[in-house]
């Protein structure tokens, strides 16, 4: 990169051929004369993942991934009745449970807990790798382990 001016600088190859011109007065990049164009990058993936919501007790939650779904509502139904972790964490399906104190005893394969836990609070972590399916089956158990009604006190757009 070379300064041009104060409001011009050119983009160069090794060779100080320039390729591109950017023009900050105007906003703008202008591809040099004899210069072959090369096409933009492709922008960089967000870790945005959906557009999920959540409503607990009228109240609306929004979350952007499978994880935030489903973290948010076992945080939402543990503050409306403490114990439900509790609940929760004696259930287990064929290789795994969704929450537990100890995330090692989250899967029964070793190594899956440092890929894909995460702290739920204080005292407990979550399974982080499920399908939607999985995550509205999870978030239908916890309900059932809240004495919560599915579809009325608590729903999402799954």
């Amino acid at each position: 990169m070379r300064v041009l001016s104060v409001t011009r600088l050119s983009l160069e190859t090794d060779t100080f051929q320039p390729v591109s011109l950017i023009d900050l007065a105007e906003e703008k990049i202008i591809v040099a004369e004899g210069a072959v164009e090369m096409p933009a990058a492709a922008p960089k993936a967000s870790r945005k993942s959906g557009n999920y919501q959540l409503v607990v007790f009228g109240e609306k939650f929004d979350a952007y991934s499978l994880k935030e779904l489903l973290g948010t509502g076992l945080r939402a139904l543990e503050k409306h009745k403490p114990g439900t972790l509790e609940k929760l964490s004696k259930i287990k399906t064929t290789t795994k449970r969704i929450v537990a104190h100890d995330p090692a005893a989250l899967f029964d394969s070793e190594g899956l807990s440092e890929k894909f836990s995460m702290q739920l609070m204080n005292g407990w972590w979550y399974g982080t790798n499920n399908s939607a399916q999985e995550t509205d089956a999870w978030l239908k158990r916890a309900c059932d382990c809240a004495g919560v009604k599915w579809g009325k006190d608590f729903s999402t757009n799954l």
